[in-house]
């Protein structure tokens, strides 16, 4: 009996840190209100240290500034970091370790994201976006501000403090609004009749 029992223990250590692993940086467990339509795993993470810019589309500045602002503060709160958000044109190249919040009106982002696996279909629409991250990159893109506006949203949550700084896990994920008309239910509809019957 306590052979066994010795056995149960030794084979339960062995196996912990595989268990316990899953919700490493490299196997995250996403955790994400509400959840995106579609998400794609993998491994790393792109890692926001203090060299780390936030760059907006200058022609969409004003408006996707709320959304880097949010972002911003998400930093600050989470790691203490003070991040830079920075205007850039259209056809410029983001520099090193930044994080891009873009429009897919640009052609290069919307290739870049279908290179990588998302692609930028009508299901995305007016407030869906497409969220990507590897070592290397970090985008969120929409076709609206109100797009970016939720994409953020969603990348605040994903974001995990590790060192100094924190870490994204690597993901694609491609998230729309689902349809939701007033006053209706997913469920069953009950209706009371409170006439009473005709006669």
């Amino acid at each position: 009996m306590t052979k066994r029992l010795l056995v149960i223990l030794g084979c339960a250590l062995l196996w912990a840190p595989a268990l316990f692993a899953f919700d490493s940086v490299e196997h995250p467990v996403l955790k994400i209100e509400p959840p995106p339509k579609e998400v794609q795993l993998r491994d790393g993470g792109f890692h926001v240290c203090a060299r780390t810019k936030i760059f907006v589309l200058i022609g969409h500045q004003s408006e996707d500034r709320i959304a880097a602002e949010t972002l911003a503060e998400e930093v600050q709160d989470q790691s203490g970091l003070q991040l830079e958000i920075v205007g850039m044109k259209a056809k410029a190249k983001a520099e090193g370790k930044s994080i891009v919040l873009a429009r897919l009106s640009d052609y290069r982002v919307q290739r870049f994201l279908a290179r990588n696996g998302l692609k930028a279909d009508q299901a995305v629409g007016t407030t869906g976006y497409l969220l990507f991250s590897d070592k290397k990159h970090l985008i969120v893109a929409a076709n609206t501000g109100e797009g970016l506006f939720y994409g953020v949203q969603t990348l605040r949550q994903l974001l995990r403090p590790v060192d100094k700084g924190l870490i994204c896990p690597a993901v694609g994920i491609r998230d729309w609004p689902s349809l939701s008309l007033p006053n209706v239910s997913s469920g069953p509809v009950i209706v009371r009749n409170e006439m009473g019957p005709r006669g």
